[in-house]
């Protein structure tokens, strides 16, 4: 009795030390690794898609009257940088959180589409994109945020460009802008369709553009709803 409790606790501290080297390595890798965020704050009265609610981000308890503070954080979830999930324009029933994490996580490619009102699948394009990973489309049109034309004179995707990431299998198209296209949204139903994720709202793009290879991570909140707040992130690795 005493050498199996003894086998054991020699088993757990192993498993221990192996979780402790993991979490060393983890942390090691991401620290000689330059992060950007490339998302936008969330902040009281942020700008919201045309008809949605006013995000409100207010301060409902103070430390020197309460002991304590606490914000309270009201919003759509297309709000800000965002991920848009299947259900959010087709028939899908998969929530966001019900998603597998690797879909939100993967090689990022960079498509520079500054001046194109619409964003064609040119050869310059198709031989740029990388299957199965995580496209960022750089318009400059991110400058734009907060302003009425933002919303109103945005480009759009082309199908034939959806189409090609699709058959490429790419996990997430990432836009400097609020959609990849204009009522009646078939761009929208086309990749989620398809399983390609949509985030919108993107921040700081620029960044990336002398970057020669970097890694996308781009969390949902584990919310069971059709999209949610994103916080993304480029690793860049050279």
């Amino acid at each position: 009795m005493m050498g199996y409790t003894s086998g054991t606790h020699i088993t757990i501290e192993r498993k221990y030390l192996t979780i402790i080297d993991l979490s060393y390595t983890i942390m090691k890798e991401l620290s000689i690794h330059t992060l950007i965020d490339l998302s936008h704050p969330l902040i009281d009265h942020m700008p919201v898609y045309p008809g949605d609610e006013p995000t409100r981000l207010e301060k409902t308890n103070d430390f020197a009257l309460d002991g304590f503070n606490n914000f309270r954080f009201t919003s759509s979830l297309h709000t800000g940088t965002h991920i848009d999930g299947p259900m959010h324009m087709t028939e899908s029933d998969s929530f966001i959180d019900e998603l597998p994490l690797e879909q939100f996580i993967g090689t990022g490619c960079l498509l520079y589409a500054v001046g194109m009102k619409v964003i064609l699948c040119t050869p310059e394009f198709t031989s740029a994109i990388v299957p199965e990973s995580i496209v960022l489309i750089y318009t400059g049109f991110g400058k734009q945020f907060g302003n009425e034309e933002y919303y109103r004179d945005h480009p759009v995707i082309s199908i034939e460009l959806a189409q090609s990431f699709a058959q490429q299998r790419i996990k997430m198209v990432c836009l400097d802008m609020p959609s990849p296209d204009r009522h009646p949204y078939d761009i929208h139903t086309y990749l989620l369709k398809n399983s390609v994720l949509i985030a919108e709202n993107l921040a700081g793009m620029e960044k990336l553009l002398t970057v020669k290879k970097f890694d996308i991570i781009a969390f949902p909140l584990r919310i069971h709803a059709d999209s949610s707040p994103a916080r993304i992130v480029a690793r860049i690795l050279e």
